[in-house]
């Protein structure tokens, strides 16, 4: 007998592979979206409508709420369900609630990030101000300018995230009640105070109690940013250009190479050696860097994320493409949009990540064989001998005409 359907069909993953078969059906979308909750794109208008299918899709993955339904996109409970994945997805909440002032609270009381999707008129509401960055507060970042200007706003932040004082205005970073009040929750927030503060002693014995002063051997200095990487700055200049020192720094910290010479960040071989611990290193590289195809080639053969970092034209080489997507399959996002519609790398990228398919051309997303079949046509499935003797029988009688007929 001819073979049965692929194993991949019987997998976990193959639950997606359902919506193809039919996107009108429930049971089939519901396996579907429990696996990729963005799969709900796929799904027929009816279904993006049905509230259990919608909410079972935002508990995977909250960037689901883009395609759901208007009306569950005015749905409260909805929404907060993918704000709890993702607080981004707030984005694709309806204008009308994003608003609504009381929503908007109930928002951000969940996460206070969620204030940099709300209505700009809300935005510049003091109280809501308030609210978020006592919620969480990074969301300085996102205050209208008279709120980091204001010393009771950025206080309630700092108190709640001393880091928070790198949105703070250049006044307010040279408060030492703030800057104090700061430290207290992170040290490292040290360094976005303002140069007199940082070299004053009181403000550093105060964050630092441990420490009578500023690190000046480079033993102490590495015993220290092995602990909190984003601490260098506060260390001896003389020492931040040593490779061992920002090496170690960077792992913990990739901002650490902020602080670093520019032929530190020219140097191939030290960030390779980062790319290993953490890609985020090469947002530091030099521009010439980041536009080398061997340095590229060499980095997305470490780790295909680090695509992102490169400049578009080496992100439309498809040497380049390919060596990172069967690194990193869902490196494919990163790539040119021709080579996101180019089956080749598609599928070099699914080898790796099933998964890169949701970040392919929307032409190749929509092919039945891509989710079926890795890209092959369907195979054909010849029937067994006895079965075609059979069918010869039948299709016989069907087209010669009876002897009562001739007669």
């Amino acid at each position: 007998m001819a073979p049965g359907p692929p194993k991949a069909l019987k997998s976990l993953h193959a639950a997606i592979d359902l919506v193809w078969k039919d996107p009108a059906r429930k049971d089939y979308a519901l396996k579907a979206v429990a696996v990729h909750g963005r799969a709900l794109q796929f799904l027929s208008v009816d279904l993006r409508a049905d509230k259990e299918v919608v909410l079972k899709a935002l508990k995977n993955d909250g960037w689901a709420l883009q395609w759901a339904s208007e009306e569950l996109r005015r749905d409260k409970e909805a929404i907060f369900k993918a704000l709890k994945k993702e607080v981004r997805s707030l984005q694709f909440a309806a204008e009308e609630l994003l608003a609504d002032r009381e929503f908007c609270l109930e928002a951000i009381s969940k996460n206070g990030l969620a204030y940099e999707f709300v209505d700009p008129e809300i935005r510049a509401d003091r109280e809501v101000a308030r609210a978020a960055v006592g919620q969480d507060g990074l969301a300085l970042e996102f205050v209208p300018e008279q709120f980091q200007s204001d010393p009771d706003v950025v206080l309630r932040a700092v108190q709640n995230c001393g880091m928070a004082l790198r949105f703070a205005s250049p006044d307010l970073r040279g408060n030492k009640g703030l800057v104090l009040a700061a430290v207290k929750q992170e040290t490292s927030a040290l360094k976005f105070a303002s140069q007199e503060l940082q070299q004053d002693r009181d403000v550093w014995l105060q964050a630092c109690p441990s420490r009578l002063g500023h690190w000046q051997s480079q033993e102490e200095v590495l015993q220290e940013v092995e602990k909190e990487g984003s601490l260098l700055q506060l260390a001896n200049p003389r020492l931040i250009s040593k490779p061992e020192v920002m090496f170690k720094a960077s792992v913990k910290d990739h901002r650490s190479l902020e602080h670093a010479s520019p032929e530190l960040c020219a140097d191939v071989d030290f960030l390779l050696r980062l790319v290993k611990q953490d890609v985020r290193v090469l947002t530091h590289a030099t521009d010439e860097l980041r536009a080398d195809r061997e340095v590229a080639l060499k980095a997305v053969d470490i780790n295909g994320s680090a695509l992102e970092f490169f400049t578009q034209e080496l992100c439309e080489d498809k040497e380049v493409v390919l060596t990172a997507v069967r690194r990193t399959g869902t490196a494919l996002a990163f790539a040119a949009p021709e080579l996101r519609a180019d089956r080749e790398v598609v599928l070099a990228a699914m080898a790796r990540s099933r998964t890169a398919l949701l970040f392919a051309s929307e032409e190749l997303r929509r092919d039945k064989a891509m989710w079926l079949y890795n890209g092959e046509e369907p195979p054909v499935f010849d029937p067994p001998p006895e079965e075609e003797a059979a069918a010869d029988v039948e299709v016989a009688a069907a087209v010669e005409p009876s002897e009562a007929s001739r007669s």
